[in-house]
């Protein structure tokens, strides 16, 4: 062994310590050879050292993007106008009825294929878009699955794209319905303004749901953001508006429990009337009521005068949620004139 590697190696014998050239149990051949591996770049390690658990591939999405949710809700569990009544039977006739419409009444020659339904439900929050959406796929007899769009979108590129083909693919083996809550967080209107892999989403998004034979339903509460290319796309949209008068007072009978203990004051007309409000915040003033009652005891009956008072409670909620806490109010002074 030369000097120069005895200067860039030690080499050890585990019984006699450091060696310069050879002892009784290392010769200097394998000095020499142990000195030319180690040159040439080999590393050793103890077999334990090797064993370690397989990284998990980044790409990978660690939980399904959708959720499975089996119906709760069928059609006679809505309250809605009858104008909404009216779109979801349009679209439940069809699905029913699909091989008559293509095959003997000769819609398929027209259209050369069998296309899927997909259907847009618009409006504002409370108004029974997703109860709609669980009692289409109840009808059915179908499972519903729910988009997660945090396990949608990914930060590497091409991988959204997979994710969205996954999620159509996934539910058309398992024959559900696909469901888009909240959808204009994916269906944005493409434009300069848009990021150039928000565009490419959106066209991939487009472009599955035109070719997917299945059924699929998009919420929104802001649909006038959503891109325009969806008007061709979708087959049937249903408004879903603040219920009317009568409406609300339907949905106050459906909403209270019988085993609910009322005084004779309540007045769901009175309640339906004085306070315009969606179906999900109706359901949010019956259970303030019985808080408010509760607080009293439990032998006290709920009065209307509870019900009033969740009423006002959940009409101010816009108010407070409208309102600026962190901008200080503006100082209104007088300004006089010079002297």
């Amino acid at each position: 062994m030369g000097k120069e590697d005895r200067d860039q190696w030690i080499v050890k014998c585990p019984k006699c310590g450091r060696i310069r050239e050879s002892c009784r149990h290392v010769s200097r051949d394998d000095v020499r050879r142990i000195i030319h591996l180690l040159d040439a770049g080999v590393e050793v390690y103890q077999a334990e050292d090797e064993r370690e658990p397989p990284e998990t591939h980044v790409h990978e999405a660690p939980r399904p993007v959708a959720q499975i949710v089996t119906p709760r809700f069928t059609m006679a569990d809505l309250v809605l106008a009858e104008a909404t009544t009216e779109g979801l039977l349009d679209a439940l006739t069809e699905l029913r009825h699909k091989g008559l419409m293509y095959r003997r009444w000769g819609l398929k020659k027209v259209m050369k294929k069998t296309k899927g339904l997909s259907l847009l439900f618009a409006g504002p929050p409370g108004t029974g878009k997703t109860m709609a959406a669980e009692a289409i796929a109840s009808e059915l007899g179908r499972p519903l699955h729910v988009v997660n769009y945090a396990q949608l979108e990914n930060m590497w590129v091409g991988e959204t794209e997979k994710n969205i083909e996954h999620v159509f693919h996934a539910a058309l083996e398992a024959g559900a319905v696909l469901f888009f809550d909240e959808a204009d967080a994916v269906f944005q209107r493409r434009g300069f303004m848009a990021t150039p892999w928000m565009n490419r989403d959106v066209n991939v998004l487009l472009a599955q749901i035109e070719n997917y034979p299945g059924v699929v339903v998009l919420a929104t509460n802001l649909a006038k953001v959503m891109d325009r290319a969806l008007d061709r796309r979708v087959d049937i949209a249903v408004e879903f508006p603040i219920p009317d008068a009568a409406l609300r007072q339907k949905i106050y009978t459906r909403l209270v429990p019988k085993e609910a203990p009322l005084s004779k004051d309540i007045d769901y007309e009175i309640l339906a009337k004085k306070y315009v409000m969606s179906g999900g915040s109706i359901l949010n003033v019956v259970r303030q009521a019985m808080r408010t009652s509760l607080r009293r005891g439990k032998r006290h009956r709920i009065t209307m005068a509870d019900f009033t008072h969740a009423a006002e409670r959940e009409m101010k909620k816009s108010t407070l949620m409208a309102a600026d806490h962190l901008q200080e109010p503006v100082r209104r002074e007088r300004i006089r004139g010079y002297a």
